[in-house]
This record gives C-alpha cells, structure tokens and sequence, in this order.
C-alpha cells in the first residue's frame, strides 16, 4: 500500500441539538466539527479528505440566500482553523496539495476549495449532478453553497464513479462494490449516498497495514453506528435518500461489528475530534 500516513485536523464546528441525529438523544445543543484528513501518498504526495470550513464560507453567508444557513446552523470558525493555515504551521504549502477528495457538496465540506488552485477534485459525478444545475437557493436547500465552488471547477474534476467497478472482499463488510482511486489498492471509495445523493467515503489502506474508513457524514456520531440508532424523523428533511441512509448504516454496524480492526471515522464525531485533540497520525 502507497499511503504513508494519514493526519486529522478540526476546521471549525457547528452546532444541532442532539436528539436530530440520535432519536435517543436530548434536546441540548452539541458541537460537531468539520474534520478534514491529509493524506500522504508515496507516488501523489498530499491529498486532502474534504475541506473543512473557511473564510470563504463567513463571506458567503453575510449575504441572502446564504445568510440562511448560519441562521439555521451556527458555525463557529477563525481563520486559524482553516486546513490551509493549519498545513502551513506544519510547512505545508497549498500548491503540494495534488488532489482533493471530496465526499459530497454541502457547504462544510467544499468551503476550503478555492484556498487549493492546483488540486485535482475527486468527487462523485452524480454528486455533482445532482446540484450543478440548481438554482443558489435549490442548492441552498440541499446544503450547498454555490459560491464556494471554484470558477474552474469542471476543468479540475475527475469523476471517481465514472473509474471500474471492483469486487471487495469480506475484509470491507457488507460492502461489496468499490473504486480503487489511485489504481494501487491504497484508497477504495465506496457510495454511502443517503445524507446526500452521491456521497462516498474511502477506505484507507496504510502502508503499516492499518485501515481507516473515512466515512464522512453517512452517520453524525459514532454511537449511530455502534448501537444502530437512527436519526430523529425530524433529520429526513436533510437526509436526501432515507432508505439508503439506513441501509449504510446497517453496513457501518456489521463492519464495526466483524472487523473491529478498522477504525471508523465520521466527520462530525466526537470520538473524531478526540483524535484530533491527541494529535493521533494514521501511519
């Protein structure tokens, strides 16, 4: 395998009470960060997981359509907490980054393109598809912010569902048809559709033999998959396909269940955020 580590950072965080994303929960207000991954390739260097918050995220919702989702979601962030000041501190400069993988469109997840003119975007082409022709406000209701897009987008994307189909063997669950992104067998992608029409994640195959399953926002919180809790009724308005939702979140259970060896790794989780916390790099 062609991963050489594999490093997770916290760009901001929002806000929900928690009982949308766990029918069991209460009614508080919990935080759930953006996390982004870095990944370092022996053949294509740096490759980012999404993109986090960031400026260009503040700057978008001052205005209408927009200002509607920091209404409705509040977003706390500083420039500090951006993927690309936090890769500068460690000398990494934002033209190294070669290729970002992006899980799907909505605004915490696409906010930090524009800081990366050089990458390739690796995306879902019905993902894509699903929100370029909308309107600012359709798309607003689908959770993504037109704006955040780069102007050049369509000369930069690279459709991972448009590559082979391949087989996966029992070692990915009840998972059984993926995307060898990089033709090495280091980064699988597989559809976890459901919170949004054409999301994915990717397992991560390191060159230590450790897996890691970058599983974005197919669940919020780790518990969901744990003890297979769904989302309160109320959250199907945001969740574009339900019974996909629930299907991916049966496999989550039954992977975590048969292979306890792999970590799973939502965006917004807290068990994420931790690892964050303790500065845990994948290797």
């Amino acid at each position: 395998m062609n991963i050489k580590s594999l490093q997770l950072f916290e760009c901001g965080y929002c806000t929900h009470p928690e009982k949308i994303i766990l029918s069991n929960g209460s009614f508080k207000s919990v935080k759930f960060p953006a996390t982004v991954a870095l990944l370092n390739h022996e053949t294509y260097g740096y490759i980012l997981f999404d993109t986090g918050y960031a400026s260009h995220f503040l700057e978008a919702t001052k205005r209408f359509p927009y200002s509607v989702y920091a209404k409705i979601t509040p977003v706390t962030f500083t420039e500090t907490k951006s993927i690309k000041y936090q890769l500068e501190e460690l000398g990494i400069n934002q033209k190294q980054i070669n290729y970002i993988i992006l899980s799907h469109f909505h605004g915490d997840h696409t906010a930090g393109l524009k800081d990366f003119p050089n990458a390739k975007i690796l995306t879902f082409k019905k993902a894509y598809e699903h929100i370029v022709t909308k309107s600012k406000f359709q798309a607003l209701t689908k959770g993504c912010l037109l704006d955040l897009l780069p102007e050049n987008i369509e000369e930069r994307l690279m459709f991972i569902d448009e590559m082979d189909e391949m087989q996966l063997s029992k070692s990915y669950g009840d998972f059984s048809i993926g995307y060898d992104v990089f033709e090495d067998e280091s980064v699988i992608a597989i559809d976890l559709t459901g919170h949004a029409i054409g999301q994915f994640g990717i397992f991560v195959n390191l060159q230590s033999g450790k897996r890691v399953l970058l599983c974005a926002d197919a669940v919020w919180v780790s518990e969901a998959f744990e003890q297979l809790i769904f989302p309160h009724w109320i959250a199907n308005v945001i969740i574009e396909d339900v019974e996909m939702y629930r299907n991916n979140l049966k496999k989550l259970n039954q992977l975590w269940i048969q292979n306890p060896e792999i970590d799973i790794l939502p965006t917004h989780c807290h068990k994420t955020w931790e690892k964050v916390k303790q500065g845990v790099i994948y290797e």
